[in-house]
Parts: C-alpha cells; structure tokens; sequence
C-alpha cells in the first residue's frame, strides 16, 4: 500500500489473536570478554578468544562546537550555517525546512514530515542531517553535548486502519531508548501489557532507502501464526539489543520454523511455559527474520550464546531483508499492532548501534 502523506498521524491498537511456540534446548556458553564487550562464540566450539567474532560498535558522527546549552529538560532546535539542502533548477525541493518553532522534511512526493522534539534533547539541523544532542539536564544520564540520535525522514509505518503513513523515524541511542521504554512500561496499567518494542535495527546507514515498518499476523508461519511488527529494508543493517532487562542473548540459526535465524533473551529459558510471565513480560520478546545473519561480514554459521547482560544498543550481528519481534509465549493471546512500538508522538523509535 503507498504511503499516505500526512502531517500528524496517530497510533492505534491491532487484533488479538492466538500465539504459540516451543523453546528449543540450547546449550549456554557465556563467552565474555575481559573488556567488558560480549565475546561470542559458536555453540559447542571452544575456538581462541582472539579469533572469536565480537560485537562491533558503529561509528557516529562527533558534535561539532559547544551545545547542552538552554532551558533545562527543554527540547530545542537550531539550524547550522550550512545550507538545508541543495536543489538544482529543475529539481523539486525536497529536505529539511523550518516551520515555526520546529522542522520539517519536505518529501519529493510532496509530503510534509514533521521532525520531533524530544525531551531533554536539542535537534540541529546540519545540512541534510537532523541530529539530537543532549541538553545539560537530561535525563538519560548522558554529558550535555553529546550526539543522542537522528531523525530518519524515509520511514514509513502501518496504521490502525491498515494504511501506511510516511512517519519518519527515530534513531535514538541505548541510554535514552532504555528510559523511554522505563517511563513507558511505568505508564501500563495492566501488569501483563507491560511490554513495548523499540526495534531493533540501526537503520542510519539505509541511506535515501525507505525503511518500511509494518504489522501482519503472519510471524513464524506454521507456529500460529504470530503477530509480529515486521521492519523492511534494503541492504544489510545492524541489529541490536532492545530489551534493558535482557539477560544476555542468544543467536539461533538452526532455521527454527519459517525463519533463517532468532535472538532469544536466556531468560526466557527458565520461565514457565506456555504463558506470559508478567514479571518479564520484555524477556519473552522474540526477534527473528529471513534473511542472511553475519558478523563484521563473516556469516553466521552456528549458535552464538551470550549469558551475560547485554548493554542497551550493543550490536548483536547483521541481517538483511527483514527484521522482525514479536511476543511468544505458547497458549498466550497478545496485540501487537502500532501502539505497542516505542513512539515519540507517532514516530517510530529505533535503536542506535553504540
């Protein structure tokens, strides 16, 4: 379906519908660096640790000249020296503009993108970027100047009434997405709803690619048929650690069911079967997809088990095609629709890679 242009879009719940799947037994093999990064190995291996693959951080770009600056909490924004954008005289203007206050991204296709504040967080527009830099009281324990995220105007999201809407996206680092999800989880009333998905793919690299993020019922096909919110891309992403309660993580790529390979929280290993523990309703997250897993290139040949805690956006490996969650639990019914995704206003929020 095209992507409807929109100014303002909002979020809503899906279908409920039956979910089910069974655990297989793995093998753990905590496989830790002295560092403190996660050193990963093949399940059953016992291969040297300076020729095991570890988890890589990608690089961000470094702030440029003195910011953390303004009202505390505040969410700002400012625009460099530098040009918005550089159009040609047969082009159609496309790129970031300021409208009143705040920006926005003006699309080929005439939509209009509004770009979102977000608390604690000042956004400069720098030439054909639009970064967050935090202020010097925020709230995620982060130096007031230091890069916090970017603004993705290529992202489209499914919406409640089944259309698709050019949304944009929010690529925000670990620290903040881990107390976006805290605040988040604090607001649900119902213990077992507890539970929210901030996807988990780096999508800065995607270039000028859409990113499409949409939700169907047809995860894991032949298990149930599990609702799943599924992210769409071209190339070859990272895909990180969404979950901040997470007990480690583990690569699985034994084509289980309908999926190339899996990322399981350990947790999970040791809660109940067969329904949703609503003290780690998060652990219970399944990340899954069907295309090609790797590491720094190298492809992903056997089960990787990491049993330790895994920081907030630590890379774990990278996919390409697709990227999908959803919440398993054998016997469990759960939505899993657009009001379930981590959101600033109606933008989607991704992890940053550290």
């Amino acid at each position: 379906m095209e992507p409807r242009p929109r100014v303002v879009s909002g979020v809503a719940g899906a279908a409920i519908v039956l979910i089910g799947i069974g655990v297989a037994a793995v093998v753990f093999d905590p496989g830790l660096s002295g560092a403190g990064g996660a050193t990963i190995h093949a399940a059953g291996a016992t291969a040297p640790r300076s020729s095991s693959p570890t988890f890589s951080a990608s690089p961000v770009p470094s702030p440029s000249g003195p910011r953390g600056s303004g009202v505390p909490g505040t969410p700002q924004t400012s625009v460099s020296n530098s040009p918005l954008v550089s159009v040609g005289p047969s082009q159609k203007w496309t790129g970031f503009a300021q409208q009143g206050d705040g920006f926005v991204y003006e699309a080929a296709d005439g939509s209009v993108i509004p770009v979102p504040a977000v608390p604690g967080l000042h956004l400069e527009i720098d030439q054909d970027r639009a970064l967050y830099y935090a202020l010097a009281s925020n709230h995620y324990s982060l130096n007031g100047g230091a890069l916090a995220g970017e603004f993705m105007p290529l992202v489209t999201m499914g919406q409640a009434d089944g259309s698709s809407a050019a949304t944009g996206g929010l690529v925000l680092g670990g620290l903040v997405v881990a107390k976006l999800i805290s605040d988040k989880l604090a607001s649900i009333q119902t213990v077992a709803d507890r539970w929210i998905v901030a996807l988990p793919v780096d999508i800065r690299s995607s270039g000028k690619s859409t990113v499409d993020v949409s939700f169907d019922q047809f995860g894991l096909a032949g298990w149930s048929n599990t609702p799943r919110v599924v992210v769409r891309f071209g190339g070859s992403l990272p895909v990180v650690e969404a979950i901040p309660t997470n007990g480690g993580c583990h690569v699985l790529v034994e084509q289980l069911g309908a999926t190339s390979w899996q990322i399981i929280d350990p947790v999970r290993l040791s809660l109940p079967p067969g329904t949703i523990d609503s003290a780690h309703v998060m652990n219970q997250l399944l990340v899954y997809g069907n295309g090609t897993p790797s590491i720094d290139g190298v492809l992903i040949q056997r089960d990787i088990l990491v049993d330790r805690h895994v920081p907030t956006g630590q890379q774990i490996m990278s996919a390409t095609g697709d990227v999908s969650v959803s919440l398993v639990a054998s016997g469990s019914r759960a939505d899993l629709g657009p009001d379930k995704v981590l959101t600033i206003g109606d933008v989607p929020v991704f992890v940053a890679a550290a």
